[in-house]
């Protein structure tokens, strides 16, 4: 189960990725294919990201990869939610929409690029956990000890 860990933590950490490459896409494509530019941006975010996040969930706890890594995919599955609930509750506090945008209303969405970093941070926290669950049996890391130095004779 822990290799199974690690696959979904790569896969979701590399899905972070395209999903900014799929944000960027949507940017700089809306002039030539217009407003579906940023459907594969929306999808992705949506099913692909959202489902890989609750898979995590699920196969951390089989894996036993402890209580703060567990939680730490249900944070990230969290946020994919925070993602979509950016861009409703920014309209719906500043009047602001695709067909009606205003400033207040870029300033509230903008925090959705923000929350997509902590996103792809956590995801490869994520990822450095599995890889260290995979390899020594635990996803926490070791503290090292400084030993005390030797006494001297002068």
């Amino acid at each position: 189960m822990r290799k199974t860990f690690l696959v979904i933590s790569a896969l979701l950490f590399l899905d972070t990725i395209v999903q900014l490459y799929l944000a960027g896409f949507g940017n700089f494509g809306e002039k030539v294919v217009g407003d579906e530019s940023f459907t594969p941006h929306m999808l992705n975010g949506q099913i692909v990201m959202r489902s890989l996040a609750l898979l995590a969930i699920l196969v951390a706890a089989l894996a036993r990869a402890g209580k703060s890594t567990i939680w730490l995919t249900v944070g990230i599955f969290l946020l994919t939610w925070v993602q979509l609930l950016v861009f409703i509750v920014g309209g719906i506090l500043t009047g602001a929409s695709r067909e009606a945008p205003n400033l207040p209303g870029a300033w509230a969405v903008s925090v959705h690029a923000v929350t997509g970093l902590l996103i792809i941070f956590s995801t490869y926290w994520l990822f450095l956990r599995a890889r260290r669950l995979n390899r020594t049996g635990s996803a926490e890391r070791v503290k090292r000890v400084k030993e005390p130095a030797l006494p001297t004779s002068a």
